[in-house]
């Protein structure tokens, strides 16, 4: 699949790139890349609409505040390319090593997570990715059901497969990136986890002890009848993908569900959350 590249000249962009973002994660782009000048945002071409894009509020505003974009469409290989070429160790914690394979390894880390980034996201990079991974790493998942909803690279589901999860569902709507997940899977030799291409009525009527949800806030908000009807009583549900300032109409719409939240936590104003299901 290929996307489209939208890159965004922000005037000043150090006051305004996360509100850019904030603004563009509502309306499905889920990829950035954040300059000095501004902020490059991804969507798959399909997905891709100009006028909602000119229809958003920022650029009815006044004053300072200046934006300006230009858009091109990005191929896979070439998408695939650049990812690997960026691509350096992440660490999180002192329990997780996150590499690629032309990586050296490190024995002294008790998770290592071999990943082949290409198109798909999650490598550990992003903000909302290592919380949700700092998240996981305080939860007992040995011998549980998980739920790994968005799973991009698989990240999630490969580092719950290494913590002695039972059985890890792992699922995307995006073909490129449950392609790059069995890949990563087979690399990790990770034989719990079963990836399919798919969205939140895949697992139909299965029930799951955990599932982590890092996508965005329009689709969580969307799916959360569907998480909480999946997630067994006294289960958690692990969210990420959106903004500090979401999280309380995602907790007020968890809370008619009976989805308690627990905790919370925050880096460069991205937001984390822990829910309980009573």
């Amino acid at each position: 699949m290929d996307y489209v590249e939208v890159d965004f000249t922000v005037k000043p962009a150090q006051e305004y790139n996360e509100i850019v973002i904030a603004y563009l994660g509502a309306i499905g782009y889920s990829m950035f890349e954040e300059s000095e000048s501004g902020v490059k945002a991804y969507i798959p071409e399909p997905e891709f609409d100009k006028q909602e894009l000119d229809e958003m509020p920022l650029f009815q505003q006044e004053g300072t505040f200046q934006i300006t974009y230009n858009f091109s469409t990005i191929a896979s290989k070439n998408w695939n390319a650049e990812w690997e070429k960026n691509f350096e160790p992440v660490i999180i914690g002192k329990e997780v090593y996150v590499r690629a394979e032309y990586h050296p390894a490190d024995p002294a880390f008790r998770y290592e997570l071999v990943i082949q980034p290409r198109m798909a996201f999650g490598t550990g990079h992003h903000a909302t990715t290592s919380l949700m991974m700092e998240s996981m790493l305080e939860q007992t998942l040995a011998g549980k059901e998980i739920l790994d909803m968005g799973c991009g690279t698989a990240i999630l589901a490969m580092l719950a497969d290494k913590m002695g999860a039972k059985h890890i569902l792992a699922i995307d709507n995006d073909p490129n990136a449950t392609e790059n997940a069995v890949l990563n899977c087979t690399v990790n030799d990770t034989g719990n986890i079963h990836v399919v291409t798919g969205d939140a009525s895949t697992p139909g009527s299965a029930v799951f002890d955990v599932i982590l949800a890092n996508i965005n806030r329009n689709i969580i908000l969307e799916d959360l009848a569907l998480y909480n009807a999946n997630l067994k009583p006294g289960g958690l549900l692990l969210t990420s993908g959106y903004y500090l300032e979401d999280l309380e109409m995602i907790r007020s719409k968890a809370a008619s569900f009976g989805l308690e939240l627990m905790n919370h936590r925050t880096r460069d104003n991205w937001c984390q959350a822990v829910f309980h299901k009573n």
